[in-house]
């Protein structure tokens, strides 16, 4: 018999009023004084509570309760009209871009050249200089030497796609939804 290892748990007490204990539990609640004090404590606290006596409001409560509550203005007419102008603004402003857009084409478009070449050129700078890093590394010699064979470089490959097919098939079956019903789930 496994049981005598532990003692009642909250969850057993509970099983144990809904009758529905074990016949382990069962056996060793009759065996253990601890366990069997404990449930005397228990069921007399369960006694004590069922003689309270049980409230509930009066007549009429709901209704004083509701004659208390304020419902929400309706939306004033000084809020409405901040909307109104908000709005507003946002398509003038919108309106005024656009027409100023059209009227000044070729310094919109010299300003967008200057800027994407600028970018452009960050971005060629940055990426000359984390290469120039990354070659300069003291691992940055064993890893050529390791590139320089095709088989190695075909097996790395090779090794990556089934640990991805590996990676997606996991992430599938957590996924999907059961089939049927997980056992003690609560």
């Amino acid at each position: 018999m496994t049981w005598p290892i532990r003692h009642l748990t909250a969850e057993d007490l509970d099983a144990f009023h809904s009758a529905s204990l074990s016949p382990d539990a069962n056996q060793h609640v009759h065996e253990c004084d601890e366990c069997r004090a404990l449930l005397q404590q228990d069921l007399a606290l369960v006694q004590s509570l069922e003689a309270l006596p049980v409230f509930s409001p009066r007549e009429g409560f709901a209704d004083r309760v509701m004659v208390r509550v304020t419902a929400p203005a309706v939306v004033s007419v000084r809020w409405r009209r901040r909307r109104l102008a908000l709005a507003a603004s946002v398509v003038i402003g919108l309106g005024a871009s656009i027409v100023w857009s059209i009227l000044n084409r070729p310094l919109l478009i010299s300003w967008i050249d200057g800027a994407a070449q600028e970018l452009g050129g960050a971005a060629w700078l940055s990426l000359a200089t984390l290469a120039q890093n990354l070659s300069e590394q003291p691992w940055a010699s064993e890893l050529s030497r390791f590139g320089s064979s095709t088989g190695r470089l075909v097996l790395v490959g090779v090794v990556l796609i089934l640990g991805y097919a590996a990676a997606m098939i996991s992430l599938r079956r957590l996924m999907v939804q059961p089939g049927q019903p997980v056992l003690h789930a609560d």
